[in-house]
């Protein structure tokens, strides 16, 4: 763990760092990338407005690969896309984004091309966001009016992206809105039913006698339950941003993130309970205390507080026209804490590192190449509590352990693109390297300290057969693509690429050893010897499809494959006699998805967005000694089909914005028993904006209307791909009407 005094002086450097010299002389930079020669293949750009999808590649990319939410786009997921980047991504195709809350702050569930959002990587400016228990990108770190670009990579994607845990559902890169060269103030108010309120604020310097920029943004966010008892926030937001040119060729760059929430949980549902759901719609946690067993499920049990904070800065220099070199160091830290039943869980995690990148042209081919280093100290642990009539009490640990050193994380990559005539090509690749540091795990008793350091201290002494030594996992990533442009109308691509996810289920695990761990021994098998098996997941991905222009619509087709391998599943082990994590499990997915936009006229757009996805498990597992049927069933929540359709209308000041879902049929469950119906949902937006007052320069009013028909359906299933536990469903947001006033200065 990093010392205060570390932390401290490292945070300093990096703001220092950022910051103008006294005296040094100042130019401007240009933002733009750099001027490279070759004409990237792509359709010219779409002059309507009202498009809410926009192809999108990363810089040092010579074909566009991802899809981009473009502002329009944006206002289509509503008050839950500003706070839920998962919701920001509900446009497009073969994504199921589902909220527990209509705020985007109370939890969100995304399966993408049928794979869970954990299992998918995402990045701030290149810099890996990702925590563990529960692992995966934190969705809810960010105002999403300071996110200028939010870029999707279904399935390949290019070699500089990096992923902190993996990607082996699809990569979100996400980049700061930056300072405005003149100065400003933006104001909004949202209020809405349940009392939601959401107050965001924004001010922008402009150009300052530096020339550099800043700006400082902030927001809160609060809510009612929409059903049982209990809050949803506050969420106490802060974003700052910096930008200052030192000289003709270099730019310093700073951005700090903070994000502090606190929340009461909805309840899920069973299984049960889903197939009838107009009659448990309203379902949730005790209101009160009963002094027995049935405490366990008091609302007030089941609270999660999490405290973000997110540092990098970006120093960027021009070598020459054609040629940059940026350095991003690094920090992040996250302190999370919730109450489950009879369980308190933590996370206290610190990340550091660098991001050292180069693009440039040489002759006919367009150059990326660069370095990730990360070090960082990822502590979770798990405390037990007594419910009696005398409350909620400690009763000792579950799961005491600390880690012995730092993890590490080391990744340099390559990728080089290529453009001869109507033809382009790019081929990248990537190594990735995790070292997870040895821990000590400890026995204790009730007599133990509840103060996690304390325990430390005064414990029953080291348990040796649940302390671990360093592990190591390592994997090359390939990527190649092609494009063909036809015409200036239309152009084709197939990409591929490797992914991969990281081992996720220590905690499960290592537990799963504990209370059987006489099995185990008898065996022979210590709990090293589990994890040494342990391997990354990876997937092979596959994407072919075309983009078409035309002057009144345009289409944009695309068929997707992929091969997952060595997925972790819970199966039995004869040997042992017990049912734990294994890397036995594979799936193949396939589908064709389309984003189809209809452009009538200047101020009216259509668009329809249909995908059809199969996602299924190719062998049974063997569990408790007995098979499961999961050959050639379908992915839990996996729906094979999406559609996602509706129209932006503006007449004068005046827009409507209707929008449809619908989401077939889905399965809780690796078998297939537990079948949750299809539903269709209805949203609608109506807004009215003025520009050029005499002291605003817009002001804007909006009604957000969500699930106009007040649907009672199941929304998120959070269901293991590993067959480890029941499903657990939550019912999906209600009728919700929420307006917002907004005003630029």
């Amino acid at each position: 763990m990093l010392t205060p005094a570390h932390r401290l002086l490292f945070i300093i450097l990096l703001i220092a760092t950022a910051l103008p010299l006294p005296g040094h002389p100042v130019a401007s930079l240009a933002a733009e990338e750099p001027s490279f020669s070759p004409q990237a293949t792509r359709i010219d750009e779409l002059t309507v407005k009202a498009l809410p999808i926009s192809p999108t590649r990363q810089e040092g990319d010579l074909l566009y690969t991802g899809s981009e939410i473009t502002p329009d786009g944006l206002e289509l997921a509503g008050i839950g896309g500003l706070s839920s980047v998962y919701q920001a991504f509900s446009v497009l195709p073969g994504l199921n984004p589902e909220l527990i809350d209509p705020s985007g702050i109370g939890g969100a569930e995304l399966r993408l091309r049928g794979i869970r959002s954990m299992f998918a990587g995402m990045s701030a400016e290149g810099i890996p966001n990702y925590g563990i228990m529960g692992i995966g990108p934190r969705d809810y770190l960010y105002d999403l009016e300071n996110i200028e670009s939010l870029k999707l990579y279904r399935g390949a994607a290019p070699a500089p992206l990096s992923s902190g845990t993996g990607n082996r559902g699809g990569t979100i890169a996400l980049s700061y809105t930056r300072p405005a060269e003149t100065s400003g103030l933006v104001l909004e108010q949202s209020l809405g039913a349940h009392s939601l309120s959401r107050s965001f604020l924004r001010l922008d310097s402009g150009r300052l006698p530096t020339a550099g920029r800043a700006f400082v943004s902030a927001s809160h966010t609060e809510a009612n339950k929409w059903k049982g008892r209990g809050e949803v926030g506050g969420r106490e937001h802060l974003t700052i941003g910096l930008q200052q040119p030192l000289g003709d060729r270099f730019e310093a760059e700073l951005f700090y993130n903070y994000d502090d929430a606190e929340m009461d949980l909805y309840q899920a549902l069973s299984y049960n309970q889903a197939r009838h759901i107009s009659s448990h719609y309203n379902d949730d946690y005790l209101k009160e205390v009963t002094g027995g067993p049935a405490d366990v499920d008091y609302y007030k049990y089941h609270h999660n507080q999490t405290e973000n904070h997110d540092l990098v800065a970006i120093f960027t220099y021009k070598i020459s026209q054609d040629h940059s070199l940026t350095l991003k160091p690094y920090y992040a830290s996250e302190d999370k804490k919730w109450l489950d039943g009879a369980a308190d869980k933590y996370v206290d995690s610190e990340r550091f590192g660098y991001k050292l990148e180069y693009v440039g042209q040489w002759q006919d081919y367009l150059v990326s190449a660069g370095y990730w280093y990360e070090n960082h100290d990822l502590e979770k642990y798990i405390r037990k509590n007594k419910l009696d009539g005398a409350g909620r009490n400690y009763a000792g640990w579950a799961y005491l352990a600390e880690n012995r050193g730092a993890g590490q994380i080391h990744t340099p990559y390559f990728q080089l693109n290529r453009q001869c005539g109507p033809f382009s090509c790019q081929a990248g690749i990537k190594y990735f390297s995790l070292k997870e540091p040895a821990s000590l795990a400890y026995l204790s008793n009730k007599d133990t300290p509840a103060v996690y350091h304390d325990a430390l201290n005064h414990n029953l002494g080291v348990d040796a057969a649940m302390s671990l030594q360093s592990l190591r996992y390592q994997k090359w990533l390939p990527t190649l693509s092609f494009g063909f442009q036809a015409s200036p109308t239309l152009d084709f691509y197939l990409n591929y690429g490797r992914n991969f996810m990281r081992p996720y289920a220590y905690v499960p695990l290592a537990m799963t050893y504990s209370q059987n761990r006489d099995k185990f021994q008898a065996a022979g098998i210590t709990l090293q010897d589990v994890f040494d098996q342990w391997k990354l997941e990876t997937s092979d991905n596959f994407d072919f499809g075309c983009r078409f222009q035309h002057r009144w619509f345009s289409l944009a087709p695309s068929i997707f494959y992929a091969q997952h391998h060595d997925l972790l599943f819970v199966a039995f082990d004869p040997k042992v006699g017990v049912n734990y994590h294994q890397n036995l499990g594979d799936a193949t997915i396939w589908g064709v998805e389309l984003e189809c936009n209809i452009y009538p006229a200047d101020n009216l757009m259509f668009y329809f967005n249909p995908s059809y996805s199969q996602a299924t498990f190719d062998d049974d597992v063997n569990n408790s000694g007995a098979g499961l049927a999961a050959k050639n069933q379908d992915l839990p929540d996996t729906p094979r089909w999406l559609l996602k359709a509706g129209a932006i209308y503006r007449w004068g000041d005046l827009s409507f914005a209707p929008s449809l879902k619908y989401v077939d049929r889905r399965y809780g469950d690796i078998e297939n028993r537990e079948k949750i119906d299809r539903y269709t949902t209805v949203d609608m937006t109506i807004g009215y904006r003025l520009k050029n007052l005499k002291f605003l320069r817009e002001a804007g009013l909006e009604l957000e209307c969500i699930n106009l028909f007040d649907k009672k359906y199941v929304g998120t299933i959070n269901a293991d791909d590993d067959g480890s536990s029941a499903s657990q469903y939550y019912a999906g947001v209600p009728f919700t009407l929420i307006g917002k006033i907004s005003g630029k200065f």
